[in-house]
């Protein structure tokens, strides 16, 4: 039955590689140096930032009609889930409520990795977008023009996750979602609609991913279809974008390292409030590290091209987005495959109540004592995608980045602009498939 540990660690496989590590390791470090000489040489001219867009004429109204379901849905899926966690049980064992695997699975899994195939389908399931349709789109008080609140918020969450020791509990999270809630309504009201392209850490980070996707929409609700990955030309990186994409590539880095031996070596195995301490510190160090490993890069591309440290991080921020995507397939896919089937099942019983037969207090859909089956999928396969994703991520990275540097420079500059960043991304590449291992 439910686990509030596998929520909050998705990291690993209950499936095996038939590789070991480190070959694994050295055909990514392949693949991704592979792909840099074959872009210098062949790539010569930008082929993502100066796509045309396709517009798939005569879909306007089925897809505004969809747009208005998922808003639908989007609030029930709201109203269910605080209310199970404000007044659900809040108790572990088989009186389980729904509000753990909605926020840690549905929500911060499910979502930005159909976002990066389907498009931005969470501008429509998000209640505080539909919300935010009673208020004007800009008010007489300006949006901050940065991205620090959605950092925060973003950090926040991680936190939540991955240190407080009662993070799976239905009552804290019902907590959280309510002060969440206040900020984000507070906010439209006083700044309108924009507030949450600045302060919605989950709005924010789940439209970066959706750049990657072939599929979007136009301000007429009309299909565009696109060259995958040349969205994140259009990516207005305002302050704290890039931020806000490290946090996330830490935080995920920290979910596998804090599964691994050498991190239980260095704390323990302290529990409960006595992990905060060194939880936080670990969280703030793989943010700091995936941070400082970026501007480094980010510098050296300064150096050689003559633009300013801060802007050459900031142009090249969206080919961050392909490895937070990677990440998240590789650390969550198993968790996703399983814990999906658990969130249709409490469903029916979303509150997580039982009587003192152990019977549903409810059970709408039949369902409500039904059980993950773990092999719905052949769990080597899961451990193939899991493994194979983080090299697709940073080869993708390496291929945006490329595409986005002959655009702006020459291709002489163009090539040498990327080497300490391919390094960086060798490093990423590395470190993930490291953590997947040793998790």
């Amino acid at each position: 039955m439910f686990n509030g540990v596998l929520l909050a660690h998705g990291v690993g496989s209950r499936g095996t590689l038939p590789l070991p590590l480190w070959q694994f390791a050295w055909a990514g470090i392949a693949a991704l140096v592979l792909s840099f000489v074959a872009l210098g040489a062949l790539w010569r001219s930008p082929k993502l930032t100066s796509a045309s867009d396709r517009v798939v004429h005569g879909t306007r109204g089925p897809i505004t009609a969809g747009i208005w379901l998922l808003r639908m849905i989007g609030l029930i899926v709201f109203g269910i889930t605080i209310g199970a966690a404000l007044f659900g049980a809040d108790v572990p064992g088989e009186s389980v409520n729904i509000a753990p695997v909605t926020i840690y699975v549905m929500l911060w899994v499910a979502v930005p990795i159909a976002s990066a195939i389907l498009g931005d389908i969470w501008s429509a399931l998000n209640p505080f977008a539909t919300i935010g349709l009673l208020v004007p789109d800009r008010t007489r008080h300006q949006a901050p023009n940065h991205r620090w609140v959605a950092v925060v918020t973003i950090f926040g969450f991680l936190l939540l996750e991955l240190v407080h020791p009662s993070g799976d509990s239905p009552r804290v999270l019902g907590w959280a979602m309510l002060i969440y809630s206040v900020i984000m309504i507070v906010g439209l009201v006083r700044f309108g609609r924009s507030w949450l392209d600045r302060a919605d850490g989950f709005g924010v980070l789940f439209s970066l991913i959706a750049a990657m996707s072939p599929f979007t929409t136009d301000d007429r609700n009309s299909l565009v279809v696109r060259r995958p990955l040349s969205g994140l030309a259009a990516i207005v990186v305002r302050p704290g974008t890039t931020m806000l994409l490290l946090t996330v590539l830490g935080g995920t880095s920290f979910d596998g390292f804090s599964e691994s031996p050498i991190f239980t070596d260095i704390i323990g195995r302290p529990t409960g409030w006595g992990a905060v301490v060194p939880k936080t510190i670990g969280l703030i160090a793989l943010i700091g590290i995936a941070t400082v490993l970026y501007w480094m890069g980010a510098r050296a591309t300064a150096r050689v091209t003559g633009i300013e440290h801060r802007e050459a991080a900031d142009l090249f921020a969206p080919s961050l987005v392909p490895i937070v995507w990677a990440y998240a397939v590789a650390h969550y896919a198993q968790l996703l495959v399983d814990q999906s089937q658990s969130f249709i099942h409490r469903l029916s019983n979303p509150y997580g109540r039982f009587d003192a037969n152990g019977e549903p207090s409810q059970d709408w859909f039949g369902t409500a004592t039904n059980s993950v089956d773990l092999n719905v999928i052949n769990v080597d396969i899961v451990a193939w995608v899991q493994a194979v994703s983080i090299v697709i991520g940073h080869v993708l990275a390496v291929l945006y980045a490329h595409d986005l540097a002959v655009t702006r420079f020459s291709n002489r500059d163009a090539a040498r602009s990327q080497q300490t960043m391919l390094l960086v991304m060798v490093v990423y590449s590395v470190a993930g498939l490291w953590l997947l291992f040793a998790a």
